[in-house]
């Protein structure tokens, strides 16, 4: 199963990408992926589990950035601050973020 999932979109998805095509589509997007341990802590839930929800909606926006044509994307998804995170989250978020990445690239 592709991470980024195929198909086609809902209705509500459809309405809202034919209006965002009725104007100028950028060719680049760039998006910081902020707030996963946050969420996590909302949700009461592992914080490794915010992260791959973080990924997951990742997934979800690439798939728009496919749909509506752009055709640059740039994912700032670790900063130089989060190397001071415990050893063991800054390793959870670069195994994870490899094995996304890497799904990524096997599926284009």
């Amino acid at each position: 199963m592709s991470w980024i999932r195929e198909g086609e979109l809902n209705l509500i998805e459809k309405i809202s990408a034919n209006i965002l095509k009725a104007g100028p589509m950028p060719k680049h997007v760039a998006f910081i992926m902020d707030g996963n341990r946050r969420f996590a802590r909302k949700k009461q839930m592992e914080r490794q589990e915010g992260h791959m929800q973080g990924f997951n909606k990742l997934a979800e926006t690439l798939r728009w950035c496919k749909n509506l044509n752009i055709q640059e994307v740039t994912v700032y998804a670790f900063s130089i601050e989060n190397f001071k995170r415990s050893q063991n989250e800054v390793d959870e978020l670069m195994v994870l973020a490899k094995q996304k990445f890497e799904k990524l690239l096997e599926e284009r």
